[in-house]
């Protein structure tokens, strides 16, 4: 059986250094600008230095162009994909429609994949993406098992999918929150995750509930990856562009052994990654049902419980804390939880032990009793630092009288993935017939073996001479020489095709005047409104047959799983005179009457002209659409386009049961009313809404 591919994060050169020290088989990473990490450090100047060192290991490299671009920012795009192809970048991961279309229409040989920010989470929305010319698709961490593989029974496409890191509480591509507070939008890369703060369940003016309510625990599929391979999944994908290069050693190695052992997993496996990074003690997200991924005590890192605190001494300036546990070393970090609630963070510098107590000096405050978590461990995190596996060199060299000193090389490569020989040879000066001391193999190999600071490790060495002088100088000369010119050998420069006139044409549009349309959403029956999107609480207990308005859509959820699909097909089958309201390209082709919903994250000319066709009677542009931007879009096709707001907008979307977290409860003894908010520490409220099919959609929205 053909493993998996194992595709790890790098922020930055020394991630993507342990990525593959690790093995990983391929990385994905972003440049300076288009990714959804825009907090990462990137790739800038060293990125073309950063594929050529991926592909020598044989790691496959995916830029993330994962982000949504405005019309005035397509030029920069297409700069940023002439230097990534330039490189030799594998793939793009792609969210924006409109970044879909410029590369199928202006690099013919740019491989497209499917950001998990485009949100595709059932077949339909898979067949979609197949037909747009896309290879790849990383599904929503969401998206079940049967539903992956209904998805690859349907379509020739790649499955990707999250088995590892941080877990949104939000349905992808789907979080407006940090956009519409702070202006500040998760699809530009630049959430500020205002789910990771604490808030209030308010429900007709009492608290119901506190705490982190909306912080997911972090994902761990490792038990999980037979499962998966057997669904069809392709490429098993650790999270963490943002996470520091250590976790990213540990997390890649770990998930390599565990593939590598027929995907049996050991407590010391779990134990590793917990201690690289997790929150809330992890989860297996939706596979187990959809109650059970919210932390409410501990936002951050929790790592793994190695004692307690049994002594604490208050000083005038610094304190003394007494922990019991088996070993604390210089360096440590470790995290103090008192009844579950984290207390303080303590780095372990001055250190004294007597047997198995540990005396550590801090500034700060924390109970005896209290349990002590190790959040990094400084051995640890200093051996996956030092980790280096070099690839596999053999050096001959010719030193013959009267003839240009010669090395001969064959580097093994690729040893990640598929192992190949690069061969070739380079000269020096000519050698002379030597006076007194001719150069011996010892001295060669002394020379020849300086390679410390290079990723080669000389394994094979043949000496062929007949008595001549050669200097140290030489040497070094000659084996550096060898090294440059295998190192060049992977910094390619390819050449690609670049249509810059279909730009030209698109942006050089007639422009249209048109009356502005109105649209209505709700579950009445009738609307003044142009367009009625009708958006039912329930799917099921919903009359249809009483809709008056004779420009009725439904609304169609972009989080759809094949048991609601097949109730909206017959909903549709029953009322044909509805059109559907699109949030997700899985419904782009249920009815010959469709809008392009706001959540489809429209924000640029190209993006209507992927997805517009003959079914398309509307388009309703992303809430976080400028005017000016709109006003563009807007004047360069026939069509109506209206643009939407962020009032009684969904600004998050999501699948989890949000009253089991907050009532504990389970869906034999539902506690769903409408009226609950989730106060802000600034006292901000968000309502939360529920729409039903067969599964429960959940929705926070902000009325004002």
């Amino acid at each position: 059986m053909k493993k998996p591919e194992l595709l790890s994060p790098a922020g930055n050169f020394d991630s993507l250094k342990m990525a593959v020290m690790a093995g990983a088989t391929a990385v994905y990473f972003g440049a300076k600008n288009f990714n959804a990490r825009a907090k990462a450090q990137n790739f800038g100047e060293d990125f073309n230095k950063a594929v050529a060192f991926a592909h020598m290991y044989g790691v496959k490299v995916y830029l993330t162009l994962n982000t949504l671009v405005e019309n005035d920012e397509i030029a920069s795009l297409c700069c940023t994909i002439q230097d990534a192809l330039k490189a030799g970048v594998d793939a793009f991961i792609v969210q924006d429609f409109g970044v879909v279309n410029i590369l199928k229409n202006c690099f013919p040989k740019a491989i497209i994949h499917a950001s998990t920010q485009m949100a595709i989470n059932n077949y339909l929305g898979a067949v979609q993406a197949e037909k747009m010319g896309i290879k790849r698709v990383v599904l929503s961490r969401e998206t079940s098992l049967e539903d992956i593989k209904l998805i690859k029974q349907k379509t020739t496409l790649e499955i990707e999918y999250f088995v590892q890191g941080a877990l949104c509480v939000c349905f992808s591509g789907n979080c407006y929150l940090s956009s519409c507070l702070y202006g500040k939008s998760g699809n530009r890369g630049e959430c500020l995750q205002p789910c990771r703060l604490p808030y209030k369940a308010i429900l007709k003016g009492n608290e119901i509930a506190n705490g982190y309510l909306l912080s997911a625990k972090d994902f761990n599929m490792s038990k999980r990856l037979k499962d998966l391979i057997d669904a069809g999944v392709d490429s098993f994908k650790i999270e963490g562009r943002l996470r520091r290069p250590a976790y990213v050693y540990d997390a890649t190695k770990t998930y390599r052994d565990i593939i590598d052992n027929n995907y049996i997993v050991n407590e010391n496996q779990t134990t590793a990654l917990k201690k690289a990074f997790n929150r809330g003690d992890y989860t297996e997200g939706y596979f187990n049902g959809n109650g059970n991924i919210i932390d409410e005590k501990v936002q951050g890192h929790k790592g793994i419980q190695i004692g307690s605190v049994v002594g604490f001494n208050k000083g005038n300036k610094f304190n003394v804390v007494t922990i019991k546990a088996s070993k604390i070393n210089r360096g440590d970090v470790l995290k103090i939880f008192y009844n579950g609630v984290e207390q303080a963070t303590i780095t372990a510098v001055d250190v004294k032990q007597k047997g198995n107590l540990f005396e550590i000096t801090t500034t700060a405050n924390v109970k005896v009793g209290s349990q002590v978590n190790l959040i990094l461990d400084a051995v640890s995190e200093e051996k996956a630092l030092s980790s280096k596996v070099c690839l596999p060199l053999k050096f001959k060299i010719y030193a013959l009288t009267d003839k240009p000193l010669k090395l001969e090389y064959t580097l093994t490569y690729g040893i990640n993935s598929e192992p190949k020989e690069l061969l070739g040879s380079v000269t020096g000066e000519v050698c002379q017939k030597a006076n007194s001391i001719p150069l011996n193999r010892q001295s060669a190999l002394e020379s020849m073996q300086k390679l410390s600071e290079t990723y080669f490790d000389l394994k094979e060495f043949d000496f062929i001479t007949n008595g001549v002088f050669v200097t140290k100088k030489q040497l070094n000369g000659i084996r550096r020489k060898a090294i440059e010119q295998i190192e060049a050998y992977f910094l390619k420069d390819c050449q690609q095709e670049f249509n810059e006139k279909y730009i030209q044409n698109t942006l050089n549009f007639i422009q249209h005047k048109k009356q502005s349309k109105t649209i209505e959403f709700g579950e009445r029956y009738n609307s003044s409104a142009d367009f009625y999107v009708v958006k039912p609480s329930n799917y099921l207990d919903y009359d249809y047959s009483k809709i008056e308005h004779n420009n009725a859509f439904l609304y169609i959820p972009s989080f759809l799983p094949n048991k609601d699909l097949l109730v909206i097909k017959d909903i549709l089958q029953k009322n044909e005179s509805l059109g559907v309201y699109a949030t997700n390209i899985g419904a782009l082709n249920l009815s010959n009457r469709t809008i392009l919903g706001a959540k489809l994250n429209i924000k640029n000319i190209f993006a209507v002209k992927e997805l517009l066709n003959d079914n398309v009677v509307l388009v309703e542009t992303s809430p976080e659409l400028t005017k000016s931007n709109f006003d563009i879009i807007n004047s360069a096709f026939k069509i109506d386009i209206v643009q939407s707001t962020f009032k009684n907008f969904e600004l998050m979307t999501l699948v989890h049961c949000p009253i089991k977290t907050l009532y504990k409860n389970n869906c034999a003894n539902c506690k769903y009313v409408d009226g609950i908010e989730y106060r802000m520490q600034d006292g901000t409220l968000l309502k939360l809404k529920r729409q039903k099919i067969v599964n429960c959609l959940f929705y926070l929205v902000k009325e004002k």
